[in-house]
């Protein structure tokens, strides 16, 4: 089949994605239908839906370059918001991709892209036929849009761009919170929806963030079967969330408006979501069954001390809160706040030399202290390593249910199982499912003396795996709920849509029986790639992101 041939299988259709980062049906498909998600309703009924698995784990970072590559982590290189680097860990960009996007490739073929708040797009790659604002991960003194005057252009307009939410959650504040994200969703959608009016474009997508950072604070006022539910707060409070929801489908219907009718939708999200109950500290686990070792020297067993004896991170942190003044301290810089957190507990005083595994990541993530792998590896590879994991997977397999003494592991997932590609051991070796995603594990050191506590900023929801999509438009079949996709089935469907080959090399699968009369899929071999060297953040830029992940729960130190 002639080039010619599949552009007119496209029959000059535009496609247009909505990104609900965080979205789940157990949300979704109940508020649609009781008349508080009008756009989404019709959507659904006029489309075809279902779950969409997400990546394991199941977090923004991996996920949405995931669905921008169509590959597997192992491919691209990017498995979470930071990356162990020694005894410390470094941030992931958008040049830590190490496979050409879906962007990339509509652009090189001539398609016209556009982009807003994706995240992981930070530093913006400048592709032909293209705008972008990039987004989580997006410094705010860096250059965030391409053509690099974008905002300028249009901000004397429509007002100013908000990257991230200006005010952090906190129990007891959630009046301001409310207000700032409802605020950030009214900005995100006006800005789309004039790049949409405005900008030439065949392929257009924006991500509305605030339903994942508003589900992590707010869920327990959604959900009545949360231990934390509060039967008493304002109703205002208790439908946050859902207004929340109902505030992104209005600017959805705004967008699919602007977008016009023989347009096909795409609605997708990351991941899902659901209660988070309590959080484990593994790497207090691994202390505590002599996997990790801490230095013997007379300040780090005094730090031991404080530590085992309440003096922590977390006892700063509440402090700050019940005073106010957690959103200042956020600001205060990186300098500073090691000057008081290295007084505590930290990577700094493990003993690597006699450490064979270690904790980092907030979903369970666990790396073996291998040689050749790590600065300071332990471990020899092959045998020892196997018997490590062994060990590893004996202790946590030993943990149980503060209350309930059950155990808490559903599922210990091995990296080598889970990942493919030339990156796959930059990736967790165990990664974990514990109490249906109740629980989470604390992301870096050990920020509290106890196993089992609350998430410290007081969040009450947290990703699930199975995410959401909705096709609608021009040939989509109607009204149809199918079996479950894959995040990696997304861009080379997108790809078909718009009469363009499919790489062979993407891992993701084409969702042909969306449509009611779906044409041949045609692939290609094209391993060429159009790759930016990967480059770090500026040290002012990666402080500036690391703080905006502590205020989202994501960090911790």
């Amino acid at each position: 089949m002639s080039e010619q041939d599949l552009t007119s299988k496209s029959n000059g259709k535009k496609l247009l994605i909505l990104g609900l980062d965080g979205g789940t049906f157990n949300l979704v498909r109940p508020w649609a239908e009781q008349g508080h998600l009008p756009t989404l309703k019709r959507l659904l009924d006029e489309g075809v839906s279902c779950d969409l698995n997400s990546t394991f784990p199941p977090v923004t970072s991996p996920a949405w370059p995931s669905f921008m590559t169509g590959m597997n982590p192992g491919k691209h290189g990017v498995f979470d918001f930071i990356r162990p680097k020694g005894t410390d860990y470094d941030m992931v960009n958008a040049t830590s991709i190490q496979q050409p996007t879906v962007w990339a490739r509509f652009a090189r073929a001539g398609t016209k892209v556009g982009m807003v708040n994706i995240p992981v797009t930070y530093p913006p790659q400048k592709l032909d036929n293209s705008f972008i604002i990039s987004g989580l991960l997006s410094p705010r003194s860096g250059t965030i849009s391409h053509p690099a005057d974008l905002i300028k252009k249009y901000e004397g307009k429509i007002g100013p761009y908000r990257i991230a939410p200006a005010v952090q959650y906190s129990r007891g504040h959630e009046d301001a919170y409310i207000k700032d994200i409802y605020d950030l969703v009214r900005t995100r959608g006006k800005w789309a929806t004039t790049l949409v009016e405005n900008e030439a474009w065949d392929v257009f997508m924006v991500v509305f963030g605030e339903t994942d950072i508003g589900s992590h604070a707010l869920w327990r006022f959604a959900d009545e079967s949360h231990p934390q539910y509060d039967p008493d707060a304002p109703d205002h409070i208790k439908n946050g969330l859902r207004n929340l929801y109902a505030l992104v489908d209005e600017q959805m219907g705004k967008l699919i408006e602007a977008a016009g009718e023989d347009t096909i939708v795409l609605v997708m999200s990351d991941h899902g979501f659901g209660p988070l109950h309590y959080t484990v500290n593994l790497n207090l686990l691994l202390m505590q069954t002599g996997l990790m070792q801490l230095k013997r020297k007379p300040l780090t067993q005094l730090k031991a001390w404080l530590f085992k004896n309440g003096i922590s991170p977390q006892t700063i942190y509440q402090f700050a809160e019940k005073l106010g003044v957690h959103n200042i301290a956020a600001r205060v810089s990186k300098k500073q706040r090691n000057a008081v957190f290295r007084r505590f507990l930290s990577y700094d005083d493990v003993d690597w030399e006699r450490t064979v595994a270690f904790s980092m990541g907030h979903v369970g993530q666990i790396y073996i202290n291998t040689r050749g792998r790590w600065p300071h590896g332990s471990v020899e590879p092959g045998y020892e390593e196997y018997e490590v994991r062994e060990k590893v997977i004996s202790a946590l397999n030993g943990m149980r249910h503060p209350e309930t003494g059950e155990p808490i592991i559903d599922r210990i997932i091995l990296g080598s199982e889970e990942y493919s590609g030339p990156y796959a051991d930059r990736g967790p070796d165990i990664q974990l499912i514990m109490d249906g995603y109740r629980c989470i594990s604390f992301p870096l050191f050990a920020t509290t003396p106890k196993l089992f506590t609350e998430q410290i900023r007081g969040d009450s929801g947290n990703h699930r795996r199975e995410g959401i999509f909705i096709a609608s438009g021009p040939g989509i079949k109607k009204g149809e709920i199918r079996e479950t996709a894959h995040i990696l089935d997304v861009a080379p469907t997108m790809m078909y849509l718009m009469g363009q080959p499919v790489p062979t090399e993407m891992d993701g699968q084409v969702l042909t029986d969306i449509l009611e009369q779906p044409w041949e899929v045609t692939y290609s071999e094209t391993a060429d790639a159009d790759i930016d060297p990967e480059t770090g953040l500026s040290t002012e830029e990666a402080e500036e992101v690391k703080d905006r992940l502590r205020g989202l729960g994501y960090l911790e130190d």
